[in-house]
């Protein structure tokens, strides 16, 4: 029965209480009352129906308008890299930064989810946003700066922040690509592909490097250790006001020496623990990274660095990844090739926090 039909209903009811009030009969008017009272309960929540169900149909017709505005943009950078005719509003859509376009916000998003899923350490470090490729960002000296006690009676000392101007020069990684498609649909599905995994993996990797470079740098060694309890008793012995974001970063071969440490009797130590999806080591976090990216010294196997990430490496980003035709590659065929880019560095911060123990 649909809202009208209630409606009707309710006024007939109402018409019909009015004559077994005029015959006074008291019995029927009550009952007719209670169907009355009833039948507003029903169109209420009718009401309340159709009102969800309208709010529903705008929230699917605006979603649906994103999606097309989402993907209109990006079939504009499409077209605009395969050379195609291009409308004034298709033009207008696309944002350009050192004649490029750049990948609208939801892609690179996306991508940022996929380089989770390749270890990326950029997620540790102090992310400073910039907005050109080089310059100077203030850092606050760590190792200079002193909080005085205030005594009683005193006057409140100069609390000014010792600051360091660092500089950075934005690297560009990226990968240049051949696309196979000719025609704009396949094209733009190529391109989202290329985005989203290779440089996606490309990218990370370079991150990856760059950070570790930071750290190893300048990474204070911590000379005669010869097992894991070394490592704990450097965590132990940290600073109070670094200890707090703390992380272990070891190679593969320390890291399955931890995980498969065991007792005397064959029991293990469990000495790497998982909670939410991160492992610990000695209550801090700890992340492994491939072999390769932490030489070790000769006859050593084993190497670990302690850090406040978020204190000792500032990650300059560029923010945009742009896209364009490449320029860069030569043209010996009637391909299009593609040029996708990102600019970041990351620089030290303070690196009082970062410890190098081998064994």
């Amino acid at each position: 029965m649909g809202l009208e039909e209630l409606r009707a209903l309710l006024e007939a009811k109402k018409k019909e209480i009015r004559e077994f009030i005029t015959n006074k009969d008291a019995d029927k008017a009550e009952k007719a009352m209670k169907e009355k009272r009833d039948l507003e309960s029903l169109i209420k929540a009718a009401e309340d129906l159709e009102e969800d169900e309208k709010r529903n149909l705008e929230s699917q017709k605006k979603k649906k308008a994103k999606k097309t505005e989402e993907v209109n943009e990006f079939r504009s950078i499409v077209k605009s890299v395969m050379g195609a005719d291009m409308t004034m509003e298709e033009r207008a859509d696309i944002t350009t930064t050192d004649n490029a376009a750049v990948i609208p916000k939801q892609f690179v998003n996306q991508l940022i989810e996929i380089q989770k899923g390749f270890g990326s350490l950029k997620g540790l470090c102090d992310i400073i946003p910039v907005t050109k490729n080089e310059g100077t960002i203030p850092v606050v000296d760590l190792d200079q700066n002193e909080l005085l006690d205030v005594l009683e009676g005193e006057d409140i000392v100069d609390g000014t922040l010792v600051t360091t101007d660092v500089s950075f020069k934005c690297a560009k990684v990226g990968l240049i690509q051949s696309l196979t498609s000719e025609l704009i649909e396949d094209a733009e599905i190529e391109m989202e592909s290329l985005v989203k995994k290779n440089f996606a993996n490309i990218a990370t990797a370079k991150e990856n490097i760059k950070i570790l470079k930071v750290i190893k740098d300048n990474a204070t060694e911590i000379t005669g250790a010869t097992s894991y309890e070394d490592v704990e008793k450097a965590i132990d012995g940290s600073l109070p006001s670094v200890k707090a974001g703390l992380i272990t970063i070891t190679n593969v071969t320390g890291y399955v020496h931890l995980k498969n440490k065991k007792d005397l009797e064959g029991r293990p130590l469990n000495l790497i623990t998982e909670v939410n999806g991160v492992e610990y080591f000695h209550g801090k976090p700890i992340v492994h990274v491939e072999d390769t990216l932490l030489p070790i010294t000769e006859l050593k196997t084993q190497v670990f660095y302690l850090a406040n990430m978020n204190e000792a490496v500032k990650y300059c980003d560029r923010k945009a990844v742009t896209i364009a035709r490449s320029t860069e590659a030569g043209f010996k065929d009637d391909t299009v090739k593609i040029r996708i880019l990102e600019r970041f560095i990351p620089v030290l911060g303070s690196k009082r926090s970062i410890k190098k123990i081998e064994f």
